[in-house]
């Protein structure tokens, strides 16, 4: 906004028919008027309202311009604000015959300037017109004066009108000065508020705002508006190795990339490119026509991430998972609608093949069931509700149950079973992982305990250890506290880990597991063979078991490729003096085959369905008899055969 020029003259402008009223004004505003003794105080008065402006004498100095007529002063207005030289005040006498009178002059000159003062002058004894300050508004800026005048008093008039004129202005200016700067701070503030300081891209707060109005565009507009939110997997890793300032400039570069590939697309010229989160990003695209077009922008997008970016020197190439939502079909509002596409976003995240997902109604459902179940976990694993169930593990050398395996089962007061598909993974994105597994260890401790009250009791029970647990400082202490609170036969525990939560971090793994192993608990790793890393890390452990992960075991036939996996495992194992156990055998091919290749265990379906403690005991006793009888049989078809 242009700031005011400083004008230091005082400019008055009179407007009289009459000649001799004309010389009057510019006599008593003229610098050689003088006066008398009983008004020197004037003089005082100007160098208080000007200062400076007064000349040498004392007296302020003006610049008078006179016209006869209305419309000749209207011109002079006119005139002065086009070369920046406005009048301070202008004196206006209410009748000039033949012209336009004092009034309707000083209404045309408002409207031209509205910051002059507007002095009516009469001579009229007649009463002054009503209501002036609203025909020739505002109020504070239209006067009276009274003809004849005393020469004093018209002087001192235009001095404090003049000295008026210029505060105003000097507040205008400061005024128009503050304004400036609170524009240039609020445009500041907005672009922090609404812009990523990194890409310079719109922020999520901007995004939702842009969704906001294109939603309400759309209502009068053919097509949906679709929601497109990517995820540059691994992103951390990428800080990590190669810097924090690599992967600024890879975010800047994703950015760039995404908003040259859509502005250059005439179809799409009002898609909006945004940075949603810290390695997310987002678009939105108004008035796409059918879901073949959703198809190809997402194809669009996948491939536009595909290419190698240039960072450092080198090429990266990055994976990106996409998520996709579109109004009104998944929502009437933007929060909704970016619910919608988080929620496929986090399923492709998940996925270990389909980066595109597009939202459906049963990510919704699941949204709601698994919002309801993070209310109702901690209480169930504090009340007892979740307990453990245990899968027994057979001996294939001689059929007897060598081990159990403790598996968190959740069921509630009504008899309805929540799957442990649901509930272990939450409990890990709810921070609570640690109190369901120091929970399914109290309650193993404690079936352990009845069972050895009962009678003798040698069979070990293995409890799952996740990634998260490991990571927790307080693992070994938590274990033998429990441990140690019941009595319990630390031979009995055996702990599982999974091969790829060992190789996350095989330097936080080893410390705790030796530690672990020194006390007396035995190390197991479960699902073997799914591991990406060197086989190494087998020597550094204190492992006692491998087992077979299950998917190697499902598909396994005498001519099968996972036939020779199993194998290679099983002597593997053997040569590194380990058990091996295949999990999730069901049939009896299954069962026969891991048997004649030599492992040690076997669990699944086959074998038993986890059962609760208080079957668990029952189901013993069965299956002894049973074995009884069998090795009964054996005995007698060997001595048969003797004979």
């Amino acid at each position: 906004m242009q700031v005011m020029n400083e004008v230091l003259a005082n400019r008055v402008l009179v407007v009289d028919d009459d000649v001799l009223i004309i010389g009057e004004y510019l006599r008593c505003l003229s610098d050689s008027f003088e006066p008398d003794v009983a008004t020197a105080t004037l003089g005082d008065l100007e160098k208080v309202l000007f200062g400076e402006k007064t000349n040498a004498r004392g007296s302020i100095g003006f610049d008078v311009d006179s016209r006869n007529q209305g419309e000749a002063a209207i011109e002079a207005v006119k005139a002065s604000i086009a070369t920046n030289e406005p009048y301070a005040i202008v004196f206006l006498d209410i009748r000039m015959p033949p012209g336009m009178d004092g009034i309707e002059t000083a209404q045309q000159i408002r409207q031209l300037d509205p910051n002059i003062n507007i002095v009516i002058v009469t001579g009229s004894v007649s009463p002054e017109p009503e209501n002036l300050g609203q025909r020739i508004p505002p109020a504070d800026k239209v006067f009276f004066f009274k003809k004849p005048f005393h020469s004093l008093e018209c002087r001192q008039l235009a001095a404090a009108l003049c000295g008026k004129w210029h505060s105003d202005r000097a507040l205008r200016s400061a005024n128009e000065d503050l304004e400036r700067r609170v524009q240039e701070r609020t445009a500041a503030l907005q672009k922090i508020a609404y812009f990523d300081p990194v890409t310079r891209l719109p922020n999520q707060l901007l995004i939702i705002e842009e969704l906001k109005i294109l939603i309400e565009k759309a209502e009068d507009s053919a097509g949906d508006t679709v929601v497109v939110l990517l995820d540059i997997e691994r992103f951390s890793s990428i800080n990590e190795t190669m810097g924090y300032e690599a992967g600024t400039e890879l975010l800047r570069s994703i950015g760039n990339r995404l908003s040259r590939t859509f502005r250059d697309d005439n179809r799409r010229h009002q898609i909006i490119v945004g940075r949603f989160g810290a390695d997310e990003f987002a678009l939105l695209v108004p008035r796409v026509e059918n879901e073949n077009e959703i198809s190809e922008l997402a194809q669009q997008v996948k491939e536009t991430m595909e290419s190698p970016f240039l960072i450092d020197g080198r090429d990266l190439f990055l994976t990106a998972s996409i998520g996709i939502s579109w109004h009104p079909v998944h929502g009437r509002d933007a929060k909704t609608v970016f619910r919608c596409a988080e929620s496929a976003l986090h399923r492709s995240m998940r996925s270990l093949k389909d980066r595109v997902t597009f939202y459906h109604n049963e990510m919704r459902y699941r949204a709601r069931y698994k919002f309801d179940l993070q209310g109702e976990l901690r209480d169930a694993i504090e009340n007892g509700q979740i307990c453990a169930h245990y899968q027994p593990q057979q001996s294939t050398a001689n059929g007897n149950v060598a081990g159990l395996e403790a598996l968190a089962r959740w069921t509630r007061p009504d008899g309805s079973v929540v799957p442990p598909s649901d509930f272990v993974p939450l409990s890990e994105e709810m921070g609570i992982s640690d109190l369901l597994f120091a929970a399914i260890m109290r309650n193993v401790c404690e079936d352990v305990g009845k069972w050895r009250q009962k009678g003798p009791w040698d069979i070990p029970v293995s409890v799952n250890l996740s990634a998260h647990q490991l990571r927790n400082s307080d693992l070994v202490s938590l274990i033998k506290g429990i441990l140690s609170a019941g009595n319990m036969d630390r031979k009995l525990i055996n702990l599982e880990l999974t091969e790829t939560v060992l190789l996350e971090d095989l330097t936080i793994a080893q410390p705790v597991l030796d530690d672990l192993a020194a006390f007396g608990v035995g190390i197991h790793i479960d699902d073997f063979g799914t591991g990406y890393s060197s086989l190494s890390y087998l020597a550094q452990l204190p492992v006692q078991t491998l087992k077979i992960d299950q998917a190697f075991v499902a598909q396994l036939s005498d001519s099968s490729a996972n036939k020779r996996v199993v194998e290679a495992i099983v002597g593997l194992g053997k040569a590194m003096q380990l058990d091996v156990v295949a999990e999730g055998v069901e049939t009896d091919q299954q069962y026969a085959i891991v048997r004649r290749l030599g492992c040690d265990l076997v669990q699944g379906y086959f074998i038993a369905k986890p059962m609760p403690a208080s079957e668990l005991l029952t189901w013993l006793g069965g299956y002894e008899d049973t074995q009884s009888i069998k090795k009964r049989s054996t005995v007698i078809e060997i001595d048969k055969a003797r004979h």
